[in-house]
């Protein structure tokens, strides 16, 4: 059985210990110690790092009532050795903040609406906390961290002690009865909170800092909050802050007409587009009455628009292609694009009487590659880009052999 001294002193940075057992996890080595100040993975908060004589310690879990920590490599110490652990400082100080916020927000959805947390997750980056509520509105987020913050900023205590029996367990007011029996693990924050939980806690809810709830999903019968605490809330109002500044010294406007500013933008970009859309079609429109123009007259009638594209972007040629197609009655086109390979289009007017799916599978074995479509439009793509022009050559020459049969 290890001893926890997180539990009676969460700021305790360095302790003394005694080898218990040194064992394997994996190929990983690992010890056993009497009493520990590392916080093993539980509760939705993860492990504590730091050293054990100077070697990493890379994972803390609990067995049992045994704590193992995981180490990057062997110590030389044995068994019933004293060795000396000191934790990662800035690590459990983050963990103890937002852990901390998680039990003041969770307490305060309790007070404002009698909603229930369910799970809460404390990641590298951001921590969640799945409530059970219908909907959550903005007016309501910003009233739970309203509340929150105010806990905060009274710096009220937070205590922790443990609880020895069911009878004087229920004689507390917790906000979530534990399922586990034998002593419990209560953290109060004075006059607003009571749980029972194994964590590591600020003394006092002004250590917190600051809550942010900077997100919020319906999953399922839950949502899902993301939110975060004391120093990850001044990086996260940091960097937005310097962000905000920059645009707006870009914009030349002030902070406060951001929101009205980016508003505008939008909408004239917006009516820009509609523009550049109408031109395009224009442009479109024109080049392909052109194209047509240019075609090559077989004497059957049929107009051949032949040509290979390399600055076009593959999108564009199929539009180009449709409207060729769409504006005469009696037109044939065969379109080659090369881009990192070779791509090759073939299309007639619905009126003809060509097979373009066909044919564009044999031609496509000229470029190495294979495709289909429809009897009026298909395509293939292929590896040899320099074969294109025999492959619009071969369409050209055998059109007459690909009818719709």
């Amino acid at each position: 059985m290890t001893e926890r001294l997180y539990y009676q002193d969460s700021y305790l940075k360095e302790f003394k210990a005694r080898i218990l057992k040194r064992i394997k996890i994996g190929n990983q080595p690992a010890v056993i110690l009497d009493r520990t100040a590392f916080y093993p993975t539980s509760g939705g908060q993860p492990f504590d790092k730091g050293v054990i004589q100077d070697t990493p310690v890379v994972e803390v879990v609990e067995e049992d009532e045994e704590i193992i920590h995981i180490l990057r490599e062997e110590i030389k110490e044995e068994i019933n050795s004293q060795v000396v652990g000191r934790i990662d400082w800035e690590r459990r100080f983050d963990h103890m903040q937002q852990h901390s916020g998680q039990h003041i927000l969770s307490g305060t959805l309790m007070e404002l609406w009698g909603v229930e947390t369910v799970s809460f997750h404390l990641g590298e980056e951001v921590c969640t906390l799945d409530i059970i509520k219908e909907k959550l509105t903005e007016e309501e987020i910003k009233k739970a961290e309203e509340c929150a913050n105010e806990i905060i900023f009274n710096n009220r205590p937070v205590k922790c002690y443990l609880v020895k029996g069911e009878e004087e367990l229920r004689k507390l007011n917790l906000r979530k009865v534990p399922d586990r029996k034998g002593k419990i693990r209560i953290v109060e924050v004075e006059n607003f909170d009571l749980s029972a939980c194994g964590g590591t806690h600020c003394r006092a809810t002004g250590e917190v800092g600051l809550i942010k709830v900077i997100k919020w999903e319906k999953r399922g019968e839950k949502i899902r909050l993301e939110f975060i605490c004391g120093r990850r809330a001044w990086e996260d109002y940091f960097w937005k802050n310097e962000l905000i500044k920059i645009i707006s010294n870009k914009l030349t406007i002030k902070d406060s007409e951001l929101g009205e500013v980016i508003d505008r933008m939008l909408e004239e970009r917006k009516e820009t587009r509609k523009e550049l859309k109408e031109f395009k079609e224009r442009l479109q429109d024109y080049e392909a009455r052109n194209l047509i123009n240019e075609s090559s007259l077989r004497d059957d009638g049929v107009k051949i628009v032949k040509k290979v594209f390399e600055e076009k972007n593959f999108q564009e040629v199929r539009e180009l292609v449709q409207k060729i197609i769409n504006l005469d009655d009696s037109v044939v086109v065969l379109f080659g694009f090369k881009d990192e390979g070779a791509k090759i289009l073939f299309a007639c007017s619905r009126g003809l009487k060509y097979d373009m799916n066909r044919l564009i599978r044999e031609a496509g074995k000229v470029i190495e590659g294979r495709g289909g479509g429809t009897y009026n439009f298909a395509q293939a793509g292929g590896k040899k880009a320099e074969g294109i022009h025999k492959a619009l050559d071969f369409a050209l020459k055998n059109l007459k052999n690909f009818m719709k049969k």
